[in-house]
């Protein structure tokens, strides 16, 4: 048996509560049996807790080490940087522990049996129903069991989820799945776990996380606007990268709200070269948005990295421009541009 917690908040957090963990772990908990419930087990249940309550652990084999110690945010957004800042300060892998900020694809998990809501399910009569669009970059996903029609309300979808982590591991489904369904129904060209993991991965080949889209629009006055933007990047790319820098500047616009001439585009071009210097390795530039006589650009940062905080403040005084920052560990102000 492996066995697994969820922290439980206690009064520290942040980065002291992740020098705690990994202090204690040294000293005591990597002595702990992962096969047996004990005062350790709920130490490190403890331990997790006070640097986010809804981070999960779980003990399992490891690849390279005997065994591995996960430490999950369970697919939410605002949780993982806490679970990757947790990795980072993790030992060196050893032969009897490595470490994991995410669960892992388990490549035998359609040949297992799964017992939930008294019911045990064969996962290997699991079909998906696959729709990769590479356009959007993303893998659109049914997934149908013949159980589902017997199992109470919202135990199928709960199913549907662990299935595809199990398949594709948590950061995958994040990464590359666009809508996911939990069919009543069998699809009628339904496919194999194979075909799923094969749709992902020619969407993950086709995939150059730093080139640069442009797309045009209108708005509903039919006003014209402009935008470039790194359509392959995701947060998980970037996944301690939790805050948001939305910076805004006039410039000399036409009639319809574009850039008056070839010179106002090339000063705009140079903000971007010049913002992306800025960053440096300390923020990533998403994208830009051209339109009623305003150029919007869109960055992320480490929300715990002050420094780039301060330089996106001078570089925007300096150039003339607004800007405001907030918390936004899923980039949802840039999924018009990633999806």
């Amino acid at each position: 048996m492996r066995f697994m917690g969820k922290g439980k908040r206690e009064k520290d957090a942040g980065p002291q509560a992740v020098t705690a963990f990994w202090a204690w772990w040294a000293s005591e908990g990597r002595n702990i049996d992962p096969h047996q419930a004990s005062r350790a087990a709920d130490e490190l249940t403890r331990k997790v807790g006070a640097i986010n309550a809804d981070l999960t652990w779980n003990f399992g084999p490891g690849e390279a080490s005997e065994h591995r110690l996960t430490v999950s945010a369970g697919g939410v957004a605002a949780v993982r940087p806490a679970a990757e800042r947790w990795l980072r300060a993790a030992p060196e892998p050893d032969k009897t522990w490595e470490y994991r900020a995410s669960q892992e694809a388990d490549p035998d998990a359609m040949s297992r049996r799964l017992q939930i809501a008294g019911q045990e399910l064969d996962l290997s009569l699991t079909t998906f129903r696959v729709e990769p669009v590479e356009e959007e970059l993303r893998v659109h996903v049914g997934v149908y069991h013949p159980a589902f029609a017997r199992l109470p309300q919202g135990v199928p979808v709960q199913i549907t989820y662990l299935v595809l982590d199990w398949v594709l591991g948590e950061d995958d489904v994040e990464r590359w799945l666009g809508h996911i369904e939990t069919l009543d129904v069998a699809p009628a060209n339904g496919t194999s776990v194979d075909a799923l993991r094969g749709a992902v991965a020619s969407i993950a080949q086709a995939r150059d996380p730093d080139a640069w889209t442009l797309a045009e629009w209108s708005d509903k006055k039919g006003l014209p606007g402009h935008a470039l933007f790194r359509r392959g990047l995701r947060w998980l790319d970037h996944p301690t990268f939790d805050r948001h820098h939305l910076l805004t500047r006039p410039f000399a616009a036409q009639d319809n709200g574009l850039p008056l001439d070839a010179a106002t585009v090339a000063e705009i071009q140079e903000l971007d070269v010049e913002l992306e210097a800025a960053l440096g390795h300390g923020g990533v530039f998403v994208g830009r948005e051209t339109y009623a006589g305003t150029s919007t650009f869109h960055v992320y940062s480490d929300g715990e990295d002050q420094n780039v905080d301060a330089r996106l403040r001078e570089f925007a005084s300096s150039h003339g421009m607004s800007s405001k920052a907030r918390l936004d560990p899923a980039w949802s102000e840039v999924r018009h541009f990633t999806g």
